[in-house]
């Protein structure tokens, strides 16, 4: 017995021998494999090297596919490394199959002996020695890598098998990496196709921006909005935006500079849209204290806290059907922000102490004169209520932003007071027009129509004259009013009136340019190259 074993052994050559060859072939594979430039030539060569070093009749390399069992033919070479022809015909199904729901390496000395002998496809194939080994990414088989010999028994032993693994183990490492190669290019080829389109719509947009800008004049609103007065640019751009809101139940947001006419902005909203009829009520929120402010929101039944004697609907039940405007949103208390924000929601109201819930049926109106964006990453304000109340932002801008109307605002508020004295309408001289508009008006148009007050009462019915006026604040008291550069740096001012121009243009290059007085294409130029502001001085 020990003889034929020996004979056996040397047909088979030396083990030592074949497992040296079979590191070698190993090894080789990974140098191609790194310098692989197809994922076919790669495994072209690990086949035909499997054929060799086990002694198989052909070689097959699957991968997930379409087909059958889910899965198609990559690769199939017989011994004299050629390709076989119709290879989904010339495989064992069963035999695969069996791999790719165990997970694990098969192999028959005979398969006309065992258990394979009952199946269909070993016996159509009268297939002998067969060896099989699942490739693997981690936990997922991602393919099979077959061997088999119709005509000899006895090629293959389970010694095989770990050899067969770390020839498996390569052919999942090029499937794999050549996979993610693919779809590297393929969300590559993605991203171009994207940017592609990105720089054709940046192409139509600054020849937009290059094109004329619409003249916008009051005749083509539909509401006149008599209380917003003003034919400035910037302020029609404002007026055709409420103009086109005002019939909805959008939220808007209002923001700008304190004094700016916020509120009146939100009146304007109520009376020329479709909750007219309804009441508008107004709430400045940094004027109550958090404590009472969501009882005068939501109301509060009899006995909720100590001194509700008699129970009261609240804020938002006495503007159903109308307007509520929220101004200075941002001084809000968190934890009513959030309770206010389910009300919106939800549509319901729950007065204080109460557990009957309203039906809500509001239009909300909110204003702040900070950024809203700051106030949200400075935690004054809730990211998901700012995103519910701003479905329409709208800023106001300053007075300074709209110097045309400086002066028809001027004689707005004289006119109104000489009425309430019963006196003829007042002149605006030259010379007090060019005061009124050199002037930068921190306190925007609430100034101006305090000033022009003043300025009545002083004339006592007599001439306006210039030197009537308020003394002007000091240069340095209204930068720091304006938000302006704080040194007389060259490139902080040109910083400074860039950002100011573009808030005035509501981000319309063209028009901040004209603003600006310089070219479109200068202030591109600007934009591209805009240093960054100086370090503080240690």
């Amino acid at each position: 017995m020990s003889r034929w074993t020996d004979f056996l052994q040397r047909l088979r050559g030396d083990a030592r021998d074949t497992e040296r060859q079979r590191w070698l072939a190993i090894l080789g594979l990974n140098r191609q494999l790194a310098g692989a430039d197809t994922r076919a030539a790669v495994l072209t060569v690990l086949v035909d090297e499997a054929v060799r070093l086990f002694g198989a009749e052909r070689g097959f390399l699957l991968s997930r596919g379409d087909g059958p069992l889910g899965i198609r033919v990559e690769i199939a070479r017989n011994f004299e490394r050629e390709t076989v022809a119709n290879p989904e015909r010339k495989l064992s199904t069963t035999v695969v199959q069996k791999v790719l729901q165990q997970g694990n390496g098969l192999f028959s000395e005979d398969a006309q002996a065992d258990e394979l002998a009952a199946a269909q496809s070993v016996a159509d194939l009268r297939l002998r020695s067969v060896l099989c080994m699942p490739l693997r990414v981690g936990e997922t088989v991602i393919g099979v890598l077959y061997l088999d010999h119709r005509f000899q028994a006895g090629v293959f032993a389970e010694r095989d098998l770990p050899w067969l693994m770390a020839f498996a183990d390569q052919g999942a490492i090029v499937l794999h990496l050549h996979g993610l190669l693919a779809a590297n290019r393929a969300q590559a080829a993605e991203l171009a196709e994207r940017n592609r389109q990105l720089q054709d719509t940046v192409e139509v947009q600054a020849e937009a921006l290059a094109a004329p800008l619409p003249q916008l004049t009051r005749s083509q609103l539909r509401r006149p909005f008599p209380g917003l007065l003003g034919d400035s640019p910037a302020m029609l751009r404002v007026l055709h935006v409420l103009d086109r809101v005002a019939d909805t139940d959008l939220p808007v947001l209002l923001t700008g500079e304190s004094g700016v006419g916020k509120e009146i902005a939100a009146r304007a909203l109520h009376v020329g849209g479709v909750r007219q009829r309804g009441a508008f009520v107004g709430v400045n929120t940094a004027a109550i204290a958090a404590g009472l402010l969501e009882s005068e929101l939501f109301g509060h039944v009899r006995g909720a806290f100590t001194g509700a004697d008699r129970e009261r609907p609240g804020l938002l039940r006495h503007a159903a059907g109308g307007t509520l405007f929220l101004d200075e949103i941002t001084e809000m208390n968190l934890e009513l922000q959030a309770r206010f924000l389910r009300a919106l929601e939800d549509k319901k109201v729950r007065p204080v102490g109460g557990d009957r819930e309203f039906a809500l049926d509001v239009r909300v109106v909110a204003a702040t004169n900070r950024d809203p964006r700051r106030a949200v990453a400075e935690g004054r304000l809730r990211e998901d209520l700012y995103f519910r109340l701003a479905v329409v932002t709208v800023q106001l801008p300053a007075l300074r932003e709209r110097a045309d109307d400086i002066v028809p605002l001027a004689e707005h508020f004289l006119l109104q007071c000489a009425r309430d004295s019963n006196l003829p309408a007042p002149v605006v001289s030259a010379a007090l027009a060019a005061a009124l508009r050199a002037r930068r008006w921190p306190g925007n148009v609430r100034q101006l129509r305090n000033e022009m007050q003043r300025l009545w009462a002083l004339a006592q019915g007599g001439d306006l004259l210039p030197e009537l006026l308020s003394p002007p604040e000091p240069a340095t008291e209204t930068a720091g009013a304006l938000g302006g550069p704080a040194t007389l740096d060259l490139a902080a001012a040109e910083r400074w009136a860039i950002e100011r121009a573009l808030t005035a243009a509501a981000g319309n290059k063209a028009e901040a340019a004209r603003l600006l007085g310089i070219g479109r294409r200068t202030l591109y130029d600007k934009l591209a190259v805009r240093p960054e502001p100086p370090a503080a001085s240690p």
